[in-house]
């Protein structure tokens, strides 16, 4: 591979690290990195959430995970040679998301009773381009799928007051890096889990 050929595979897999989900810098600057906040409005869970859970809390596997950056076939085929490495995944708790997925109302005196059985999708983003395949190894389950969350919550409303049942996705929240050398770049992904009822009365 001649100098030119090597530069320019080079920069590719700078890209493929520096770029993934970020807006690019303008002329001259170091690309801009994504924003790894977690989308408006996810929070964690609080005192007056009720969270249950579809299924339980899965722990990710602890070997890393390579993904070969191509550029365009001018990368040699070696080993250790132009290879992102899937590390340091992490489980960082629950977040309740923003989809108002179903929601019950009713007047006192009365039981109200809230079943939910949703299809929903998994979030991800990333500082760096990782396909969805290695991502999934990585992670031990499938990034790119949407996940079913079901459960059943019952809410007692006294006479004279008027209940609200909402139900919005629990989401597991893991965060990994992708590491190229001495080059570092950060990725999140929330996973379905379950379903967060939110339930309050008012004066009827």
């Amino acid at each position: 591979m001649n100098r030119a050929l090597r530069a320019l595979a080079g920069a590719t897999v700078l890209c493929a690290l520096a770029a993934g989900t970020a807006t690019a810098a303008p002329p001259g600057d170091e690309a801009a990195l994504a924003d790894l906040s977690l989308p408006e409005g996810f929070h964690a869970p609080g005192p007056e959430t009720i969270v249950e859970r579809t299924v339980p809390v899965q722990p990710v596997p602890g070997d890393d995970v390579a993904d070969a950056i191509k550029a365009d076939g001018l990368l040699k085929k070696t080993p250790g040679d132009s290879v992102i490495k899937i590390k340091n995944k992490r489980y960082q708790g629950q977040n309740c998301g923003t989809r108002l997925l179903q929601q019950t109302s009713g007047r006192g005196k009365t039981t109200l009773v809230l079943t939910v059985s949703k299809s929903v999708a998994t979030e991800r983003k990333s500082e760096a381009k990782i396909s969805a395949g290695t991502l999934s190894a990585a992670m031990g389950f499938s990034v790119s799928k949407s996940y079913t969350v079901e459960n059943q919550t019952r809410y007692e409303v006294p006479k004279g007051r008027f209940g609200t049942i909402q139900a919005y996705p629990l989401y597991d929240h893991y965060t990994y890096q992708a590491v190229l050398g001495k080059i570092k770049r950060s990725g999140y992904v929330l996973k379905p889990v379950g379903v967060c009822f939110n339930q309050w009365t008012t004066k009827a």
